[in-house]
């Protein structure tokens, strides 16, 4: 019987080692690709709102940006069962996938000037992003759609719930003061996220279930709308700021219809 026990938890650790080793191929195939592509061009474009020019650069921020990896290795083996690795996976392959057409389709780079970092111990990541990574790929930002999606894992633990809040948090502000991507960029891998989730739904058929999927509407139009807003302020004037009110309507609006699952569950 035991033997028979650790042979199954034997069988789900090598379903998730195949997961992120997955995931993994195609995330470093698809990035790398894009990122030829976009080298290859006689010039890629940048967009960028003017307010960011405001936005402070912050060396101790590249701690949780780069946390970023350390949670894309981890959130698999935090999976509950098979059924929400299997989710997981897909969600992240769908995400990747997408983000690569429109790295392809529609290139665009970083364009702020990064000051150089001095101090000994948080230089190290900014030489390996300089070295490594690429000032290409920008939207949507994998960091933020990837930091839903891990969400979708962590919000379900009972221990280091709050704190892998906080820690995804800070990943996503920092994607903007470490000066690896643009607003634009941000809100675009939210939206991508929220697709995911309307179009890789988890427990599709259980209407248990419904107020979370309903909820993803909701928050998919929040941040269309937040996108909006800031558009047509950029091109129209303060006058498109308006659209920042059903944004906030909306998004608050999901919140509740996932709370109210939330709060059902710890009930039930």
């Amino acid at each position: 019987m035991l033997k028979k026990r650790m042979t199954e938890k034997q069988l789900k650790i090598w379903q998730q080692i195949f997961a992120l080793t997955v995931c993994t191929i195609v995330f470093m195939t698809v990035y790398n690709l894009c990122t030829w592509y976009a080298s290859s061009l006689d010039e890629v474009p940048s967009f960028t709102f003017d307010f960011e020019k405001s936005i402070p650069f912050v060396p101790l921020s590249i701690i949780p940006y780069m946390a970023g990896g350390l949670f894309f290795c981890m959130v698999f083996f935090l999976c509950r069962d098979k059924y929400q690795l299997k989710i997981l996976t897909w969600r992240m392959l769908f995400a990747t996938i997408t983000a690569g057409l429109f790295f392809i389709t529609v290139p665009l780079r970083y364009s702020f000037a990064k000051p150089e970092v001095s101090h000994t111990i948080l230089g190290l990541p900014f030489s390996f992003l300089k070295t490594f990574d690429s000032p290409f790929n920008q939207s949507p930002s994998l960091h933020i759609a990837f930091a839903f999606i891990f969400w979708s894992v962590f919000k379900s633990l009972s221990r280091w719930r709050i704190f892998l809040m906080v820690c995804l948090i800070l990943l996503g502000i920092s994607t903007l003061t470490t000066y690896q991507h643009h607003l634009i960029d941000v809100l675009n891998g939210a939206i991508l996220a929220h697709l995911s989730f309307i179009i890789i739904p988890y427990h599709k058929n259980d209407p248990g279930y419904r107020n979370f999927r309903i909820a993803n509407y909701y928050f998919l139009s929040g941040w269309i709308f937040i996108s909006a807003a800031l558009l047509l302020n950029k091109y129209s004037g303060a006058g498109g700021l308006i659209l920042l009110l059903p944004a906030l309507a909306t998004i608050t609006i999901g919140y509740y219809y996932q709370k109210n699952k939330e709060l059902k569950s710890i009930i039930e």
